[in-house]
């Protein structure tokens, strides 16, 4: 059981996991995935002034193959923010590629014109410009999202300079830079910040420089709960094709019952998706209203919302239990946040997170105990009992 910010999911996951000896496929990329710790200190510091930094004009080469200067033609006089990828991560770079691609969307006709979006390869060796293209591609990148490799020294000098160097490329941490170069403003927010959050941020940079439109702002709406800070608001599809915010539809002010699976599964899913069945009958008119159940594909590829639906249909899942599904670096993101996310789909945990999100109060069961045993944790949620 743990109670508190939404991070400590991921150390009560993986506490779990040592417990009953397995080894989900994450674990072996201890080296890339941050650890749980840092993940929940991290998530906690929404906004860290950066100090001490001085950009390099090294020389570079954009997604297109165009010679660039980092500084001079991407930075100087501009508003920016800066990520640190590499196009064979599996892990951490696509979700933040796909909140790059929902920051771009947000950013609206300021991209590229009062606000810049670049992302920087730890990994130059590999990452050419046409590997970059193609991995920004995936994203839907738009004008104004510069991607950027080159020579490695000279790549390595620049990360050091931002404080985003390390020996081995898939050692790198999930941060962005946020930046106004005029007045020498940067600050350094957790790379799975909402992507709401960081238009957020940048806005007030453009407005403190004076390089905002002249019409008024709409007033700014109420600040983010730090739930949402940290589950975000992906989009993820049901197997009615309707599409739901990760926080907003799915999680918040609910009791969520949550696991991952994939409908090719011939092993623990069915075994899990009838225990599903069985909370679901216990829960009655509650499933819908104040509970949700949540069916994440690990293979949302091949799991379409049609062969979701059949699969729902055969369960006979009632409002309120959504199987989900949908772009592949949204359910990566969304399975990163509940400690669910793996490499091989046949590496799935076979676990049931349990939380009461009004409360904070989340606990986790072994899939294949027997149902009686899960129900009992519910319960216990459900009540809000440590």
């Amino acid at each position: 059981m743990m109670r508190g910010h939404p991070a400590t999911l991921l150390l009560m996951i993986g506490l779990m996991i040592g417990s009953l000896g397995l080894r989900p496929c994450a674990a072996q990329h201890e080296h890339h995935d941050p650890a749980p710790q840092a993940e929940s200190a991290l998530a906690g510091q929404a906004d860290v002034v950066a100090t001490g930094i001085s950009v390099p004009d090294v020389a570079l080469f954009n997604q297109f193959g165009q010679p660039v200067h980092f500084y001079s033609d991407l930075v100087r006089g501009k508003v920016v923010a800066i990520n640190f990828i590499f196009t064979t991560c599996t892990t951490i770079c696509p979700p933040m590629g796909a909140n790059y691609s929902r920051l771009q969307q947000l950013l609206g006709d300021r991209l590229g014109k009062e606000v810049t979006l670049l992302s920087i390869s730890t990994d130059p060796v590999t990452d050419t410009p046409e590997r970059l293209a193609a991995w920004s591609e995936q994203f839907k990148a738009k004008p104004g999202w510069t991607l950027v490799t080159g020579a490695k020294p000279d790549v390595d000098r620049l990360l050091k300079a931002l404080g985003a160097f390390a020996p081995d490329p898939a050692d790198h941490s999930p941060f962005l830079l946020l930046g106004d170069e005029t007045r020498g403003t940067w600050r350094r927010v957790h790379g799975f910040t909402a992507p709401a959050e960081v238009e957020k941020m940048l806005s007030e940079m453009l407005a403190a420089s004076g390089q905002a439109a002249s019409e008024p702002a709409p007033p700014a709406g109420p600040p983010l709960s730090a739930a949402e800070q940290y589950f975000t608001n992906v989009h993820l599809v049901d197997q009615h094709g309707t599409q739901h915010r990760l926080y907003q539809d799915l999680l918040r002010g609910k009791v969520v019952i949550i696991h991952s699976f994939f409908s090719s599964c011939e092993g623990s899913c069915p075994l899990m998706l009838k225990t599903a069945a069985r909370l679901q009958e216990r829960l009655g008119d509650r499933l819908g209203q104040d509970v949700h159940l949540l069916s994440i594909s690990v293979d949302p590829l091949i799991d379409t919302p049609a062969k979701l639906k059949a699969l729902a249909t055969s369960f006979q899942a009632k409002p309120g239990w959504y199987f989900l599904t949908g772009e592949q670096a949204y359910v990566q993101q969304a399975l990163h946040k509940f400690g669910q996310y793996v490499e091989k789909r046949d590496t799935h945990l076979n676990i049931f997170i349990i939380g009461n999100e009004p409360t904070g109060l989340w606990k986790k069961a072994f899939g294949l105990a027997p149902s009686a045993d899960i129900a009992q944790i519910l319960d216990d949620v459900l009540e809000d009992k440590d």
